[in-house]
C-alpha cells in the first residue's frame, strides 16, 4: 500500500486491507466542498488517507498551498461535534501550539454538510498542511515510533500539548462516538457502575454489547484494574487531552546543524506539530491521556502471540515507554503520584473507545463478525493482558523511577 489514490485501500484492526469503510472522496466533491470553504482546487487529488472512520484527502488549491479535506459520516461525527474540536484548536494555538486551524467557510463557519447520493449527510472540515514531515503516514496507528528518540520527542510533545490546554473549559464528549472517554469512569457508584450506565445511556451500543453476550466478560477483565485505579477514579484532576497521541497524528521535522558547526542533536527528527485529528479530545487527566498514548504505540496488538492459557501476549517497547515518560518528564515532570496513576490508568485506556468501536462495527457499518474480533481480541483480551504476569510487570515498570531511567 503506497498511499496513492488509485489504490489506498485502509488500515484495519490486524492490518492493510482493500476495502474501504468509507468511500474515498472524488474529484467534483472536493471541489464542490473546498468552494464552501473559499478555495477553488483545479488539481487532482494527490493523496487519500488510508486511516478509518472517516475519508481525508490532499489537494493544492490554485496557488499551491496544500490542504487536508476530511470527510465525516453524520453519525460519527456531525457539525456540532466538529465545532467543539476546533473550538479546542483555536485555544490549542492561542497558547503557543503548532497546530493547523480549521479553514472558515464563506458563511463563518469551520464546517461544510453535503448531502451524498446514497442519502447519507456528510459533513466536511478542511485544514492546511503544517511544515514539516508525515513520518506515519503509511503506519498502522498501533505500531512503534520508528526511533527511541522519536518517542522521547512525542512525551515532550505531548507536555507541551498539556500545558496548551490548560485553563480550557467545556463539558465532556463522553457521549461521542469513538472517544477515548475517562468521565463515565469517575461516577460517584464506582467505575464498574459507571461504565455500565454509560453503556446503558446508549441503547446501540447496548444492544451490540448484549448481542455478544453482555458486559459480564468485560467487566470481569477490568475490575481487578478498577480496584488498583479506584483512588485515582474517586477525585480527578480534569482538564482536555488529544486521546490519540501516536506518530500518525503528529508533524515532524529535523533540526537543522548550527550556522558555521556541528551540533549534537544537528539531524535529529523532532517535534514540528498537530496537523489536524482531534476526534477523540475529551476532558480527561493527564496521566490517562499519557495511558492513551503509550496503549496505541507501546505494545504490539497487531502482532500477538499466545501463552499456555490462551491469553494473547505481545512484545513491548520498554525502551519506548521509558523514553517517552522522560521526555514527558523534561517538559513538565512527573511525580510519583502521576506515574502511579498512569500505570493504574492504562489497562482501562481502551475500555470506552473499544466499546464504542463495537458499536462502529455493529451499528454503523453492520459487520457482526468486526464487532466480535473488536469485543474478543481488543476490548476483553487486552484488558486480561494486563492481568498477567507480563502485564503485570509492564504496569509495575510504569509506575517505578526506573520507568524514566533507561539510557537513550
Amino acid at each position: 500500500m503506497t498511499g496513492t489514490p488509485e489504490a489506498p485501500g485502509q488500515f484495519g484492526l490486524w492490518g492493510k486491507e482493500a476495502k474501504r469503510d468509507w468511500p474515498l472522496i472524488t474529484q467534483d466533491e472536493a471541489q464542490q466542498a473546498l468552494y464552501a470553504f473559499g478555495l477553488t482546487c483545479d488539481e487532482a487529488i494527490e493523496w487519500h488517507s488510508a486511516r478509518p472512520f472517516s475519508a481525508v484527502s490532499r489537494l493544492r488549491d490554485v496557488s499551491g498551498t496544500i490542504w487536508f479535506l476530511k470527510r465525516h459520516h453524520r453519525a460519527l461525527r456531525d457539525a456540532t461535534a466538529l465545532r467543539e474540536e476546533h473550538r479546542f484548536i483555536t485555544h490549542l494555538a492561542r497558547h503557543g501550539l503548532a497546530v493547523a486551524p480549521p479553514r472558515i467557510t464563506s458563511s463563518g463557519d469551520t464546517t461544510y454538510s453535503l448531502q451524498g447520493g446514497d442519502g447519507a449527510t456528510w459533513c466536511y472540515e478542511c485544514f492546511p498542511a503544517l511544515a514539516g514531515q508525515d513520518l506515519y503516514r503509511d503506519r498502522m496507528s498501533w505500531e512503534p515510533y520508528l526511533t527511541v528518540d522519536q518517542a522521547f520527542e512525542a512525551g515532550s510533545a505531548l507536555a507541551r500539548f498539556h500545558r496548551a490546554a490548560q485553563g480550557y473549559s467545556a463539558p465532556s464528549r463522553a457521549q461521542r462516538p469513538l472517544v477515548s472517554a475517562l468521565t463515565p469512569l469517575c461516577g460517584p457508584a464506582g467505575p464498574a457502575s459507571g461504565l455500565r450506565a454509560w453503556i446503558a445511556s446508549m441503547p446501540d451500543l447496548e444492544r451490540a454489547l448484549t448481542d455478544l453476550g453482555g458486559n459480564r466478560a468485560l467487566i470481569e477483565a477490568l475490575t481487578p484494574h478498577f480496584k488498583r485505579a479506584a483512588s485515582s477514579l474517586s477525585a480527578p484532576a480534569l482538564q482536555w487531552g488529544h486521546g490519540d497521541w501516536h506518530g500518525s497524528n503528529l508533524i515532524w521535522h529535523k533540526t537543522p546543524p548550527p550556522e558555521g558547526g556541528v551540533a549534537e542533536n544537528a539531524g535529529k527528527t523532532c517535534f514540528a506539530g498537530v496537523p489536524f485529528d482531534f476526534s477523540m479530545a475529551d476532558l480527561t487527566t493527564r496521566a490517562f491521556d499519557i495511558a492513551i498514548a503509550l496503549e496505541r504505540s507501546m505494545i504490539a496488538w497487531l502482532t500477538p502471540c499466545h501463552e499456555g492459557d490462551g491469553v494473547p501476549d505481545y512484545r513491548v517497547e520498554m525502551s519506548q515507554i521509558s523514553a517517552f515518560l522522560r521526555g514527558y518528564h523534561a517538559q513538565w515532570p512527573l511525580t510519583a503520584s502521576d506515574r502511579s496513576d498512569i500505570a493504574v490508568f492504562l489497562p482501562l485506556a481502551h475500555a470506552t473507545f473499544a466499546c464504542s468501536e463495537i458499536w462502529y462495527y455493529a451499528s454503523l457499518l453492520r459487520a457482526p463478525a468486526l464487532a466480535r474480533v473488536t469485543h474478543d481480541t481488543y476490548l476483553v483480551a487486552h484488558a486480561r493482558w494486563f492481568s498477567t504476569a507480563q502485564g503485570r510487570a509492564l504496569l509495575d515498570f510504569i509506575a517505578s523511577p526506573a520507568g524514566q531511567g533507561i539510557v537513550r
